[in-house]
C-alpha cells in the first residue's frame, strides 16, 4: 500500500493485490453500503490523512476508486465544507409556518377562513411534498397565531421563505388563505 500526497488536499492510494487479498477486498464490492468495505476503507483513509498530515476533521472528503492491473487506485479529496447564503433581493420581513401533508393544510386554511382570521399578504406553497404559508409581516395578529398554533409550527423567517419560494411549487401567491377557503 502506497499513498502519494499529490497536492495540500488529495491523496492517491495505491492497493496492490496482495493487499486487497490481505484486507479482503474486491474492487466489484468495494462499497461504503458494504459494512465491511466501509470499515476497512475508513481505517486506510485515517491511516492515509495521518501519514500525509492531510487534515479531514470537519471537512467534505470525496472518495474515488479505480481499478488498473490488478491494484486499486483510490484517490481521496478533502474539501471545506461549504454553507450555503442566501441573498435578500427584497428586505420585506416574513413569518414562515410548516403545515405538513395536504389535509392538515387543508383542515388550517379551513378554520381559518371560517374564522376570518385572514391577512391579506399571505401565501402558500408545497416543498418536498409539505405545505407551507408564508406571511408577509413581520409578525401575524395572535388570533391567527393560535390557530396555526394548532395545525403548524413556525418554521423560521424571511430566509426559510426565500428558500421554499425558490425551491417550491407555488400553490396561491395572493391571499392564499380567502382563494383557497372559497373552495372549501
Amino acid at each position: 500500500m502506497t499513498f502519494d500526497k499529490l497536492d495540500k488536499n488529495r491523496v492517491l492510494i495505491i492497493l496492490c493485490e496482495k493487499d486487497l487479498e490481505d484486507f479482503s477486498l474486491d474492487f466489484n464490492t468495494l462499497s461504503f453500503e458494504d459494512a465491511h468495505s466501509r470499515k476497512i476503507l475508513m481505517r486506510i483513509l485515517q491511516l492515509a490523512c495521518f501519514k500525509t498530515g492531510i487534515e479531514a476533521e470537519g471537512k467534505s472528503i470525496a472518495v474515488e476508486a479505480l481499478p488498473l492491473n490488478g491494484e486499486c487506485y483510490i484517490l481521496l479529496t478533502v474539501t471545506q465544507k461549504s454553507r450555503r447564503t442566501y441573498r435578500m433581493k427584497e428586505n420585506k420581513r416574513s413569518v414562515c409556518y410548516f403545515l405538513g401533508g395536504s389535509d392538515n393544510f387543508l383542515d388550517a386554511v379551513e378554520k381559518l377562513y371560517k374564522q376570518n382570521v385572514c391577512c391579506n399578504k399571505n401565501s402558500a406553497y408545497c416543498y418536498k411534498d409539505n405545505y407551507y404559508l408564508i406571511f408577509d409581516y413581520p409578525s401575524i395578529p395572535r388570533k391567527l397565531r393560535r390557530v396555526l398554533g394548532e395545525y403548524a409550527q413556525k418554521c423560521g423567517g424571511r430566509v426559510s421563505a426565500a428558500r421554499i419560494r425558490e425551491n417550491g411549487k407555488t400553490v396561491c401567491t395572493v391571499n392564499a388563505i380567502a382563494q383557497i377557503g372559497q373552495c372549501l
